[in-house]
């Protein structure tokens, strides 16, 4: 696809966007977010109609643009949080890109960025400042540990809120060392919360006519799923250690082998404990005091899943899921991606869509609001892919000096769209790799 050709499919899209009627398509996002948690956020808001006009730096974008692999130029991590956004490239550390952008957060209603504390006050963009420009504005703002406090200025990733928040305690086998979750929970739960909290803060500025300050902290969200193991340890006394995939007082529920594969059991109530005896055809555990209640179930453990384990290798994971349907117990197989995509629940459920770029499909939003489908109408978008457009809509540039005007910046390196001339230095370096 040439540029032109290109050019012409994204106004498509961006009018396709413009054409939508959802709950939030009267919203404008200024969008700093990078990397997982802020443009996850950013993504829901997008999915349910805001216009996201996510900020990045010229020749460099999101941190996120350079993770392998990648399909027709974008990446796949890129591509996962990213879509029905607009890409515009500002150099906001010029005079010129300042006032641009802040032509924009005039006309936002919400302002996201997920920087360490202090970036955006020596950027002249705290809340404070952008207040001076929309009054009513409401600022999210995600970091590590919040905007306070004694870990306020510590450098976090998910790994690092995994462990310090608690959950890396409760992963891993017995005995073993703590296990990181396979996926960025420290990331994706704090994007669903800011999400959250953001649609909260637009329907209270439609009562009151007032914007918000939302200070979203990973390590907060993720220690407020903590949940129940907070009021235990209160209650019993005793830290909840890692037990591979068991849980600590509703047994039997965890995943045991079977004949060619994994299969998880929950029978976390006594109705489902009897269900479970029956379709094992283990009857004599009905009456057997061990396994009688929870909680003698539970001083028992060990015996039951060995019990359990021997069991379940005799049969196939797919006879073991039939037989447990049949009987109303809650199972489930170890499922992996390959078994996700064609699965067809999955498919039934459209809970996965093309992206528009490349071969890539994703997540799609797994919310079902009736009369209101989902759609994938702005592919996740290049590196200030959408710069001009943007500008002109919102009137960031003189529209009689419009060309001239918007080719300097460019090639002052204020700017960047695959419509105009690249920055100037950006050439010089170009020149200096082909010798």
């Amino acid at each position: 696809m040439n540029a032109t050709t290109a050019a012409q499919d994204r106004a498509g899209q961006r009018a396709k966007q413009g054409a939508q009627r959802l709950p939030l398509s009267d919203v404008v996002v200024i969008d700093f977010t990078h990397v997982i948690a802020g443009p996850f956020a950013a993504m829901i808001l997008a999915d349910l109609g805001a216009t996201v006009i996510k900020i990045e730096t010229p020749e460099r974008g999101d941190t996120a643009r350079g993770t392998p692999p990648h399909d027709d130029g974008i990446s796949h991590f890129f591509a996962a949080v990213n879509r029905n956004k607009q890409s515009v490239a500002i150099n906001i550390k010029t005079p010129d890109g300042k006032r641009m952008l802040e032509k924009l957060i005039a006309q936002a209603d919400v302002v996201l960025h997920n920087f360490r504390p202090g970036v955006m006050e020596n950027l002249g963009l705290a809340y404070e400042d952008c207040l001076k420009l929309k009054p009513d504005l409401i600022y999210c703002a995600i970091s590590g540990f919040g905007q306070d406090g004694p870990l306020r200025d510590r450098p976090a990733f998910d790994g690092v809120i995994q462990a310090m928040a608690g959950l890396m305690s409760l992963t891993g086998e017995a005995g073993g060392a703590p296990v990181r979750a396979g996926l960025s929970v420290g990331d994706y739960i704090p994007g669903l919360y800011a999400a959250f909290a953001m649609a909260v803060a637009l329907r209270e500025r439609d009562r009151s006519g007032k914007g918000q300050f939302i200070d979203v902290s990973n390590f907060d969200c993720l220690f407020n799923i903590m949940g129940y193991y907070i009021p235990h340890y209160e209650l019993t006394g005793k830290v909840t250690e890692r037990n591979g995939g068991a849980h600590p007082t509703v047994v039997p529920m965890g995943g045991f082998p079977t004949a060619d594969g994994y299969i998880v059991v929950a029978a976390f109530n006594q109705t489902f404990w009897r269900n479970l005896c029956r379709a094992l055809g283990k009857n004599e555990w009905l009456d057997d005091p061990r396994f009688v209640s929870l909680s003698t179930r539970a001083k028992h453990s060990a015996l039951l899943f060995s019990e359990l384990s021997a069991a379940l290798k005799t049969r196939t994971t797919a006879e073991w899921e039939s037989i447990f349907d049949a009987g109303d117990v809650p199972c489930g197989p170890v499922l992996n991606v390959a078994d996700l995509i064609d699965h067809p629940q999955i498919k039934h459920r459209r809970l996965t869509g093309k992206l528009g770029v490349g071969r890539m499909s994703a997540p799609m939003r797994p919310v079902k609001y009736r009369g209101m489908e989902q759609d994938v109408w702005l592919s996740p978008p290049r590196l200030g892919e959408d710069t001009l457009a943007v500008l002109e809509k919102f009137g960031c540039v003189d529209a009689a000096k419009a060309p001239e005007q918007l080719e300097l910046w460019a090639r002052a390196g204020v700017i960047q769209d695959p419509a105009l001339p690249p920055a100037e230095h950006a050439e010089g370096a170009a020149a200096k790799r082909k010798k």
